[in-house]
């Protein structure tokens, strides 16, 4: 491979390395390559007799992105195929700016101050302000290489957005994660994460 070769290449994958929205169209092969690399090369002012080499490092590229992305899906279904699943509901949330000591099912340190998600019941006996009701936790218990695993939170985020469920707080600490969404959200997020992770 020429040095000029190796340069192109370089740049298309810097290149691509900031949108991964097209690196996700290389990866299943929805994108015509040809024209792909007539805009990469207008991108980055590279000459067109180099449009050749774009292609090819594009599509160099792109099964190296489908390799990498089949061993780390394959690696996460692995772990979490003996996962415990977990549901509770009638949760509420309280913000506070420093910790207070309650009674809580889990809390979360921000640059704001603390949320804690605690039972409705013991929020209603609470004088505080700034709560929410209406919320459920989904727990996954795991085992604890789940940390070291890149991929895992994508994953539930894009399970749970196909099916327009959103998370408006997510907890994990080593084998635990705790997927916080609305009550009426709970029983659907619950079965496709259930379905999607032990398929």
């Amino acid at each position: 491979m020429e040095q000029n070769d190796v340069s192109v290449s370089g740049q298309v994958r810097t290149y691509l390395g900031k949108k991964p929205y097209m690196i996700e169209a290389i990866e299943q092969e929805i994108v015509n390559y040809s024209a792909l690399s007539r805009k990469i090369c207008k991108a980055l002012n590279i000459k067109s007799r180099s449009r050749d080499a774009v292609k090819q490092a594009v599509i160099r590229l792109g099964k190296t992105y489908r390799k990498e992305r089949k061993n780390t899906q394959e690696k996460i279904l692995e772990i979490v195929s003996n996962a415990n699943f977990s549901v509770k509901n009638k949760i509420a949330t309280v913000h506070h700016h420093s910790f207070i000591d309650i009674d809580a099912v889990a809390y979360s340190k921000t640059p704001s101050g603390y949320v804690f998600f605690l039972n409705e019941n013991v929020a209603r006996r609470t004088n505080y302000r700034n709560i929410e009701y209406g919320f459920a936790i989904v727990h996954i218990k795991s085992s604890k290489e789940i940390e070291h695993t890149p991929g895992w939170f994508a994953l539930i985020f894009h399970t749970l957005a196909l099916e327009g469920i959103n998370v408006p707080h997510v907890m994990g600490v080593r084998e635990d994660t705790f997927i916080v969404v609305k009550e009426y959200d709970a029983p659907l997020a619950f079965k496709v994460l259930a379905k999607k992770l032990r398929t």
